[in-house]
């Protein structure tokens, strides 16, 4: 566990922090893109599988807002998650998190495409202007601002005592997760299986924590 201290954080099972849960997707498979881009996989019958093991692992854990990557094989991960919910919370689609590497000037599914598989969804305002999204992904740079602006946007729109859940990519969550604990991205490597959550926690004077890592076992 990876902590960064500064005075007056309380580390104990009680302190109080905004907790992000970073999500990687499920089991991907490449073979039948159908109309989508080839950046943009769909699950695979095991991939659906472990959608609903992640949904019984989180659904007793009071979740403030679910977050998801444009691209199916996040948006389908995120709707186990909230198909465990009684609630049905709402998906919050967010270009800015597909994956690196994707197609130039790919930006994932549409929100009317991915409502054919869960309709309590919307597309969050641009982090990026303008009429239509323009982002890089490939450039390392542009994948660091990516990841700043996601995070400034969760803390600004969310506080302490809340709990956020973000289901992204492999690629994407390596500048995800330093940016949240505020450490520049490339410090340290990430090896995330699918469907395995990364908790980092803020705490109000700033502190951060990484509380786990690559965890598939969360509740147990």
């Amino acid at each position: 566990m990876y902590i960064r201290r500064r005075k007056g954080c309380d580390f104990t099972e009680n302190y109080q922090a905004l907790k992000i849960l970073f999500v990687r997707h499920a089991q991907t498979d490449y073979a039948d893109i159908g109309d989508r881009d080839n950046c943009d996989g769909d699950l695979t019958p095991v991939g659906e599988e472990q959608c609903g093991v992640l949904g019984v692992k989180l659904k007793d854990i009071d979740i403030d807002a679910v977050f998801s990557s444009s691209l199916l094989r996040a948006f389908k991960t995120a709707v186990g998650i909230c198909y465990a919910k009684s609630d049905k919370p709402r998906i919050n689609i967010c270009p800015e998190i597909i994956e690196c590497g994707c197609t130039p000037g790919y930006y994932g599914c549409s929100a009317a495409y991915l409502k054919n598989f869960y309709d309590n969804a919307e597309i969050i305002p641009k982090l990026f202007g303008g009429c239509e999204y323009s982002f890089g992904v490939t450039d390392n740079n542009d994948n660091i601002l990516r990841a700043k602006k996601f995070i400034d946007y969760i803390k600004t729109n969310f506080s302490c005592n809340q709990t956020v859940v973000v289901v992204s990519h492999h690629g994407i969550l390596e500048y995800l997760i330093p940016t949240a604990l505020g450490v520049e991205p490339g410090q340290f490597s990430l090896s995330l299986d699918n469907i395995s959550v990364t908790e980092v926690d803020i705490c109000p004077d700033g502190t951060t924590v990484l509380k786990y890592v690559n965890n598939t076992n969360i509740l147990l």
